[in-house]
Formats: C-alpha cells, structure tokens, sequence
C-alpha cells in the first residue's frame, strides 16, 4: 500500500495540465486556430508562476509572456495568406525562448529519469526473481511518472496518463520475460568466453534491459508533461518517436554504469567482454521491441 499507493496518490493530487486546444492539421489551420493557441500558451507560461519546481528567470517569463500577447495581437488580423509566416515565428519562439525557460525543468527531469533507470537496472540486476523483479519494474516508474509531473506542475489528462501507465504495465509485464531472454544470453556468451562470464553477464544484461525501458518510460512521460499541442494519435507518436530518441542518446551510458555498479569483477575482463554484454542489451531490446518502437504501440486508443 506504502510503496504503490503513495506514487499513485501524489500523482493524482498533482494539478491537472493546462490542455491544449484541438486544432486542426498545420496545413488546415486558420488565423482563428492560431489565436487559440497563443491563448493556451500565455496560460501554459504564466503557470510556471505557481510551479515551485521553477527557479527560472522572472524577467524573462514576463517578456514571454509580452511576445505572446503581441503575436496574439498580429494573429487576430493576420490574412490567411500571411498565416504560415506567423505560424513559423510562433514555432520559432516556442523552440527558443519556451525552451530556454523551461530548461530548468528539463534538467530536473532529465536528471530524475536517469537516476531511476539507474535504480530499476541496478536493483534488477541483482535480484535473481522475476516476480521480485516485476514489482521493482512497477514501482520505481510509477515513482518516476509522477516525479515528472510534479516537475512540470501538471499531470496529463485521461487520454495522456493511460497512454504512460499502458508502457509501465507493458514494462513490468515483460521484466520476467526479460530475465529468461538475459539468462539465455548469458548462458551463450558463457559458452563463447567462459562459464564465469555468463553468470555474472545474465543479471546485468536484465538490469541494462529493465534501465533502458525505464528511461523510454521517463522520456516518454517528460514529453507528454511539456507538450504544447492536444494529445492525440499524430501527437502521441510524435511524442514517442523523440522519447525513443532522446532516451537512445543516454541508454548506453546508463547500461554502463549499471554494469560499473553491480559487475564488481567484471570490470578486470577484456574490454570485448563489456562491449558483448552492452551489445546483447541492445540486441535483446530490439528483439523485445524494436529501436524505433516504443513498449507498446501508440496506435492503441
């Protein structure tokens, strides 16, 4: 109850995001679509006011906020042949001055996400019980879901959440299964470079597997939180393309330190040994769900 229920109740007890408005494709939009979503993100930066996560510049929110209020100003007059051009601008500020005042969230996220694929591959690794392991899995991400909400002050709405919780549970479903797919992996190297090698190999290969979902689950997590259009199929796999991205930049360096952490001796072996240990983490994951697909596909509802 303590360990599951706390992480469920803070994350409901997080206020609700700021939803974004439904529009339109770009290529559809009219000048009255842009207005709404000025409208929203004047909302979304002035509630970064209340966000006790935020130690960014105030100064600079309230010259956002003033550059907003003027491109909300030119949409409401702008032709529909003058739309594209302030669309690209708006796009513009959003991948500039929104994303320089929302850095100092993204650090903190990013700086959570890999603490917990580091706990999930550590504590995973030396555990030699796929229940055991299973539970870890569903605990720490869902530990790691609501720390991403309250790092951005917003949980996301039905639609979004059940879209986050469906790859934990797909995650701690498959932890078992990742265990027995490591101890075959471990038993086949053991028998190219050795008996010792393999034993030490199958708990780090599950761990390095177990971290790396952990962190599309995170990064997954941090681009719903931050998004800045309405959650729906295009956004979502969107969404979890650059999740999936952004978490391959990191994977290899957490696999590696979950192999520093728990290898102990098997740090003194060849260096073609890590590198067989890190490459059987990449290739089980593609075997498990494939470098380009997240845990489950974002196709569902």
């Amino acid at each position: 109850v303590w360990l599951i229920g706390r992480p469920v109740y803070d994350f409901l007890k997080t206020p609700r995001a700021i939803l974004p408005p439904e529009l339109p494709p770009p290529e559809e939009r009219r000048p009255e679509h842009l207005v709404r979503h000025l409208w929203f993100l004047a909302r979304y930066l002035d509630g970064l006011r209340k966000n006790p996560a935020w130690d960014g510049d105030v100064a600079e929110l309230d010259e956002a906020l003033e550059t907003v209020a003027a491109l909300g100003s030119e949409a409401e007059t702008v032709s529909q042949e003058g739309l594209e051009a302030l669309g690209e601008r708006v796009r513009e500020f959003e991948a500039t001055t929104v994303a320089h005042l929302l850095a100092p969230l993204d650090r903190q996220a990013g700086e959570v996400i890999r603490r917990e694929a580091l706990g999930v591959g550590i504590a995973t690794a030396v555990s030699w019980n796929g229940a055991v392991d299973a539970f870890i899995v569903f605990w720490r991400n869902l530990n790691l879901v609501t720390a991403v909400a309250r790092i951005y002050y917003g949980r996301p709405g039905v639609r979004g959440t059940f879209v986050i919780l469906r790859d934990v549970s797909a995650a701690t479903i498959t932890s078992a299964y990742l265990q027995d797919l490591s101890e075959m992996a471990g038993g086949a190297l053991g028998g190219i470079l050795g008996k010792s090698v393999g034993a030490v190999a199958a708990p780090l290969l599950d761990g390095g597997l177990n971290a790396v979902a952990t962190l599309r689950i995170g990064y997954v997590a941090k681009a719903r939180c931050r998004a800045f259009e309405a959650w729906n199929e295009r956004t979502v796999i969107g969404a979890v393309t650059d999740a999936v991205a952004e978490a391959a930049r990191y994977s290899k360096d957490v696999v590696n330190e979950v192999i520093r952490t728990v290898g102990g001796g098997v740090m003194d072996l060849p260096g073609k040994v890590i590198g067989s240990i890190t490459d059987a983490v990449s290739g089980l994951w593609r075997k498990f769900g494939g470098e380009d697909e997240p845990l489950a596909g974002p196709s569902s509802p």
